[in-house]
C-alpha cells in the first residue's frame, strides 16, 4: 500500500491499550483505518504490573467487552492467576482481577489487529496536519503526511515524556522508547492548555534469587470466572503470587536517599497518583507506618522476573538495591531493572468534549492518560468511546457518550471533561452513585443499548448480548410465577445467601440456564429497592440541574454549604445548578444545601438552561 495516496478513515496514534481499541472499534464500524506506532513489538505491552481489573476497574473491562472491545479477551487468553477482590463487601462492588502473561497478552494483541486486517506503521508523529479547526491529517518524522478524516491521540505517557532516576533525566515515554517532544510543541503551538503528571514503575527482581519460602502465597481462585462473554477456554498455566511486607529498615534505606528523589527535591514538576505512591512518598507521608504490603508477582508463566506491586520508586539504583534487599526472602534479590519517575503531558479538560473530542476541532480525539487518567482499564474503555466518535464524525452523525448512572465507563467520562482532576484519575466504586446498579454481573444487559445505538457491536456480538438479554428476562419471568417457602421467588432471592444453585435446586425449571445468568438476575432482585431508589435520585438531579441560581447575589451569605464551596461558587457564579456541579471542588452535599437555600427563599425552579 502507498500510504501517501490514501486518505483513511480514521488515523489513531498509539498502540496502547488505548490505541487498540480506538482502532478496532472504527474498524468495527466499518472505517477504514490506520495505526501509528513508534515500535510494533510493543503493541498493548504491559508497562506496569501485568494485571487487568480489580475494584471497579474489572467492571470496566467486562464493559469493554459488552462494547465489543479486546481487553476481556486478551485477559482470559493470557490468564496466569485471578482473585476476585472486595469479597467482604457485597457482591455489587466486587473486583474481578487477573495476572496475565505480560509478553502472551501483547502477542494476543498484535494477532488480533494482524486478523482484523488492520494497517500498521512504525513511526514517530511529529504533527497534526493543517488547520486547528480540521487538520487533514498527521505529519510524521519518516512518512511525512499522512491524510485521515478524523484523528484519534492516545498516546499514553510519551507526549514529552521525561524519565528520572536520581539525580538522572532522560527523554522517554518508558525504559527504551522515545518521547513525542514535537508532538506536544505542536498540540501547545495550536494554544491547547496543557499540563503535567507524573507516575512510576517498581524494579524487577530477577526471580531465582528470591526465596519465596519467606513470603506469604496467594494462591489464584478456583472459579469459573470470564472477562469476556466469548467464554472461551481458559489456559492451563497457572502462577503463585506473594505478598512481603516492608520493615523499619526498608524504611531507613529510604530516607537515607530521600535528598537525591527527583520529586521531593523539585525536580519533577508533575503531580503523581494519590493511590498508587512511590515507596518514597509514603515513608514522607506516613512516617508511622513501617509495614506496607508488596504484591510478589510474576511477569509472565515460568518468567524469570518478578514485579514489586508497591514499591515504585524513582531513588538511585544503590537506594533501590538497599531498600529491596531488607524485604524477608529478598536478602539476595538481583534486580534486574531498576524503577524510575515518568512525567508526560496531558491535555486539560476544559478541552475536552464528553464525547473525547478536542473542542476546538471538529475531528480529532483523544484518550487514556493524555485524558488525565491512569491505568490501563480507563485508558482502553475511552480508547473504545473515542474510535466509535471518531469513526461517528467520519458517517456524519452525532457523537454519543454513555450515561454515569448506566456504566462505569460513563461515570469516568462524566467525572474527568466536567470537573477534571488534580491528579492521574483511577477508578473506584465510590465514585459511581449507582454502584448497586452498575455492577460486572450485569454489563452485557446495561450496555447493550448503548452499544447498538453506538454502532460499535458486530453481529456475532448483537446476537451475543441478545442471547443473554433473553435469558435473563425468562428467568425473571419464572421467578415472578414461582413460590418458595409460601413467599414468591423474587422475595426469596432478596434474602442473605441466596445463591444460583441453590435457586436451581428449588426451581428445576431453571436448571437449563447459565448459573451466571440467574445469579446476575438474583442481584438484581436483591438490590431493586435501593437501584429504584437510586434512579429517581438521578431523576430529580437531572430535574433540579435546570434551577435558576441568577437571583444569588451572594454566596458568602449561604450558611447551608461550607465556606470554601461559598468561596469558589462566588469566583464562578454559575448560571444554573448544573453549571454549579461542574465546578471543580463542588459536592453533592453543597448542592443539596444550594437547594434547601432556594427552598427557604421560596425561590421557583426554572427549567430553562
Amino acid at each position: 500500500m502507498n500510504i501517501s495516496d490514501n486518505i483513511f478513515d480514521v488515523i489513531v496514534v498509539g498502540g496502547g491499550h488505548a490505541g487498540i481499541e480506538a482502532v478496532l472499534a472504527a474498524e468495527r464500524m466499518g472505517c477504514s483505518v490506520m495505526l501509528i506506532t513508534a515500535k510494533y513489538s510493543r503493541i498493548g505491552e504491559m508497562s506496569c504490573n501485568p494485571a487487568i481489573g480489580g475494584i471497579a476497574k474489572g467492571t470496566l473491562v467486562r464493559e469493554i467487552d459488552s462494547l465489543d472491545g479486546s481487553m476481556g479477551k486478551a485477559a482470559d487468553a493470557t490468564r496466569l492467576h485471578f482473585r476476585m477482590l472486595n469479597r467482604r463487601k457485597g457482591p455489587a462492588v466486587w473486583g474481578p482481577r487477573v495476572q496475565s502473561d505480560a509478553a502472551a497478552y501483547s502477542l494476543f494483541q498484535r494477532k488480533n489487529l494482524a486478523k482484523k486486517g488492520i494497517c500498521i506503521i512504525q513511526d514517530e508523529v511529529t504533527a497534526l496536519e493543517g488547520h486547528t479547526e480540521k487538520p487533514e491529517g498527521i505529519r510524521c518524522r519518516k512518512n511525512g503526511v499522512i491524510y485521515g478524516r478524523t484523528v484519534v491521540l492516545a498516546v499514553g505517557t510519551f507526549l514529552r515524556g521525561r524519565l528520572f532516576r536520581g539525580q538522572s533525566k532522560w527523554r522517554g515515554g518508558r525504559i527504551g522508547d522515545i518521547a513525542a517532544d514535537n508532538l506536544e510543541e505542536d498540540i501547545r503551538r495550536r494554544l491547547f492548555h496543557v499540563e503535567r503528571f507524573k507516575t512510576g514503575t517498581p524494579a524487577r527482581i530477577v526471580r531465582a534469587s528470591v526465596d519465596t519460602s519467606d513470603l506469604s502465597i496467594q494462591e489464584s481462585e478456583k472459579i469459573d470466572f470470564r472477562f469476556s462473554l466469548d467464554r472461551s477456554d481458559l489456559p492451563i498455566k497457572h502462577e503463585i503470587c506473594y505478598l512481603a511486607k516492608t520493615n523499619r529498615n526498608t524504611m531507613m534505606a529510604a530516607k537515607e536517599y530521600l535528598h537525591l528523589s527527583p520529586l521531593l527535591a523539585g525536580r519533577i514538576d508533575g503531580i503523581g497518583p494519590r493511590y498508587c505512591p512511590s515507596y518514597e512518598d509514603k515513608v514522607v507521608k506516613f512516617p508511622e507506618r513501617e509495614q506496607h504490603n508488596i504484591y510478589v508477582e510474576p511477569m509472565g508463566h515460568r518468567s524469570r522476573m518478578f514485579y514489586l506491586n508497591g514499591l515504585s520508586s524513582s531513588l538511585p539504583e544503590e537506594a533501590q538495591e538497599k531498600m529491596v534487599r531488607t524485604l524477608p526472602g529478598f536478602k539476595k534479590a538481583v534486580i534486574a531493572d531498576y524503577g524510575y519517575a515518568v512525567e508526560y503531558s496531558f491535555i486539560h479538560y476544559t478541552e475536552i468534549t464528553d464525547a473525547l473530542r478536542l473542542r476546538r476541532t471538529e475531528n480529532v480525539f483523544v484518550a487514556g492518560q493524555m485524558c488525565g487518567t491512569s491505568g490501563y482499564e480507563e485508558a482502553a474503555a475511552q480508547g473504545l468511546l473515542a474510535g466509535a466518535n471518531a469513526a461517528r464524525v467520519v458517517k456524519g452523525v452525532q457523537q454519543l457518550t454513555p450515561s454515569r448512572s448506566n456504566s462505569y465507563l460513563g461515570v469516568m467520562i462524566d467525572d474527568i471533561v466536567s470537573k477534571g482532576t488534580d491528579e492521574p484519575y483511577r477508578l473506584f466504586s465510590s465514585r459511581a452513585e449507582n454502584r448497586l446498579y452498575i455492577r460486572q454481573d450485569n454489563a452485557d444487559r446495561r450496555l447493550y443499548e448503548f452499544g447498538r445505538s453506538l454502532g460499535v457491536l458486530s453481529e456475532r456480538k448483537l446476537l451475543q448480548l441478545e442471547v443473554n438479554i433473553n435469558e435473563a428476562a425468562e428467568i425473571e419471568k419464572i421467578l415472578k410465577k414461582s413460590i418458595i417457602d409460601g413467599c414468591k421467588a423474587v422475595l426469596w432471592c432478596r434474602r442473605p445467601g441466596a445463591e444460583a444453585e441453590r435457586l436451581v435446586e428449588l426451581i428445576p425449571m431453571l436448571s437449563s440456564f447459565s448459573r451466571d445468568t440467574i445469579f446476575s438476575v438474583i442481584l438484581d432482585e436483591k438490590y431493586s429497592g435501593y437501584i429504584k431508589r437510586s434512579m429517581k435520585r438521578d431523576e430529580s438531579r437531572r430535574r433540579a440541574s435546570s434551577v435558576n441560581l441568577s437571583n444569588i447575589t451572594s454566596y458568602m451569605e449561604i450558611n447551608e454549604i461550607c465556606w470554601e464551596a461559598r468561596e469558589m461558587l462566588e469566583k464562578a457564579k454559575p448560571h444554573t445548578l448544573a453549571d454549579a456541579e461542574k465546578i471543580p471542588g463542588i459536592r453533592p452535599t453543597d448542592l443539596e444545601g444550594l437547594l434547601l437555600y432556594l427552598a427557604g427563599k421560596r425561590s421557583t425552579w426554572n427549567s430553562s438552561i
